[in-house]
C-alpha cells in the first residue's frame, strides 16, 4: 500500500464532498430499496428501527408513510444531514423521526421495535464474525417478540475475491447539490484478504468547477467484510432469527449468485 492508505480517512466519518453527495450516489443494479422497506415498515405498524441510518434518506420516507422510525448512526456528519432535512417536512412527520448516535454493534435505545433493517450493505462494515454477531444480538434485543429484521449484502462473486483478482475501476460523476458543482467520484485502488473475507477501496472524490479545475478534493477508505449466503443463513439463525425470505434484489426475485442478499427474517428463540 502506498502513502494514500495512511492519509486516507474512513468512509463518511467526516462531513464533506462524499456525504454531500450520498443521496445523489448510483445503486447497483438490485433497483432501488426505500418502497421495499416502506412495504415492510407498514406491515409491522412501527415502531421502526434503521441500523445505519445516513442521511435518512430511508427514515424521512417510512415517517411520510405514517410509521415512527428511530434511526441509528455512528458519524455525527450523517446525522447532521439527516436532522437538516427536518426542515423539509411537516412537523407531523418530524415528530415521528428521531436520530441517534452510536454503534450498531452495542447499543440501547431504551425501547423496543416492530421492524428494524440495515440497508445499502453497511452491514458488511463489521469486519468480524463477532462484530456481526454483536449486532444482531443488539437488534435482536430491541426487537419485539416476532419482530422483523431486514438486511441487505452483496453476494460475493469468487472470481473477485481473490487476492490478486483484477477489478474493474469504478467511476461516476454526480452534482452536489450544494455547491451545484460535479463531483468525480471515482476507486484508484483495491485490496483483497480472502483469508478474513476483507476488502479495502480506496476512492478518490474531486470536486470541480465548469472549466474542469479541482476545487475540492478527498481520499477515503471503504473496509468491508463479504459473507457467504449460507454462512449468513447459519449466523442469522445462530443469533435467534428465522428466515421468512431471500432475495436477490428489492423486487423480490429469487436467491441469484452474485446479485444482492436481501434477507427477511422473524425473531424466534432467544439468541445465543
Amino acid at each position: 500500500m502506498d502513502a494514500r492508505w495512511e492519509k486516507a480517512t474512513p468512509y463518511y466519518s467526516r462531513t464533506g464532498l462524499h456525504i454531500e453527495i450520498y443521496d445523489r450516489m448510483e445503486w447497483p443494479a438490485n433497483g432501488p430499496d426505500v418502497p421495499f422497506l416502506v412495504e415492510l415498515a407498514e406491515e409491522s405498524g412501527g415502531p421502526v428501527l434503521e441500523l445505519a441510518s445516513g442521511t435518512g434518506r430511508v427514515a424521512w420516507a417510512i415517517a411520510e408513510a405514517g410509521i415512527k422510525v428511530v434511526g441509528l448512526d455512528l458519524h455525527p456528519g450523517m446525522i447532521k444531514a439527516a436532522e437538516a432535512k427536518r426542515q423539509d417536512y411537516p412537523d407531523a412527520v418530524g415528530g415521528r423521526v428521531r436520530f441517534e448516535q452510536g454503534d450498531m454493534t452495542d447499543f440501547n435505545l431504551g425501547q423496543t421495535f416492530r421492524f428494524a433493517y440495515i440497508t445499502f450493505r453497511s452491514f458488511q462494515a463489521l469486519l468480524t464474525p463477532e462484530a456481526q454477531r454483536a449486532c444482531l444480538q443488539s437488534v435482536w434485543r430491541h426487537l419485539e417478540p416476532g419482530g422483523r429484521l431486514m438486511i441487505n449484502l452483496f453476494d460475493p462473486k469468487l472470481s473477485r475475491c481473490d487476492a490478486g483478482a483484477d477489478w474493474p475501476i469504478e467511476q461516476e460523476t454526480l452534482r452536489n447539490p450544494a455547491t451545484g458543482l460535479d463531483v468525480e467520484q471515482r476507486s484508484i485502488e483495491r485490496v483483497n484478504d480472502p483469508l478474513s473475507q476483507t476488502l479495502k477501496i480506496l476512492w478518490q472524490l474531486q470536486e470541480k468547477d465548469g472549466s474542469g479545475r479541482v476545487v475540492r478534493e478527498a481520499i477515503e477508505r471503504l473496509d468491508l467484510r463479504w459473507t457467504y449466503r449460507q454462512e449468513m443463513r447459519y449466523l442469522l439463525e445462530l443469533c435467534g432469527f428465522e428466515v421468512e425470505a431471500e432475495y436477490s434484489d428489492f423486487q423480490k426475485s429469487p436467491p441469484a449468485y452474485g446479485g444482492e442478499q436481501v434477507w427477511v427474517v422473524r425473531k424466534t428463540a432467544a439468541s445465543s
